[in-house]
């Protein structure tokens, strides 16, 4: 589990082995958008909201399913005072890629927004060229401008700041240490 703002997390299949760190990041809202179903159900955090948007991975994501993806993590991102877990199977395409297109239909530039998800979640491909095409994007800049600006939850987007030393010594749930930042 990565923690990429303030409100917001990214990594790996949301599974009962990663359960209990969930639970101990307050994770209260998870997004699935894996081709695999939610194993965890409200009851198991417990969890405010589990919600599953299938993504194929490595396809051109259609338009309309990346904006029922970004819609849906607005809507756990600005509920109260949620912590947010967005996931794939392996954390590496398609939940970067969300994430990042959200960051974008929030406003920020891709670049920011890549790097944003890049110094934390260290395997992750945000924007991945296979997910995504320039129509897509612009498409997403525009539904975001339209319903996600000014953004009712600013904060929640906020970046998390990260050393060298601090993240080369915060462990992935499966015990494998992470890499030092690049």
């Amino acid at each position: 589990m990565f923690q990429i703002t303030r409100n917001i997390w990214q990594g790996r299949f949301a599974s009962r082995k990663r359960l209990d760190g969930l639970r101990r990041h307050g994770i209260t809202h998870v997004l699935n958008v894996g081709e695999s179903p939610n194993q965890l159900t409200e009851t198991d955090g417990p969890f405010q909201k589990m919600e599953w948007i299938p993504i194929a991975d490595l396809t051109l994501i259609p338009t309309d399913d990346a904006i029922r993806c970004v819609d849906a993590l607005h809507a756990c991102v600005c509920d109260g005072d949620s912590n947010v877990y967005i996931h794939c199977v392996a954390g590496w395409n398609r939940s970067p890629t969300i994430l990042w297109l959200y960051l974008v239909a929030c406003g920020f530039d891709t670049s920011t927004a890549r790097s944003m998800i890049d110094s934390k979640s260290y395997d992750s491909v945000p924007g991945h060229p296979l997910l995504i095409n320039d129509v897509l994007v612009t498409a997403i800049i525009d539904h975001g401008a339209e319903r996600f600006t000014p953004h009712p939850r600013i904060r929640a987007l906020d970046a998390v700041e990260t050393t060298a030393s601090s993240h080369a010594a915060k462990p992935v749930e499966d015990g494998r240490p992470s890499p030092p930042t690049r």
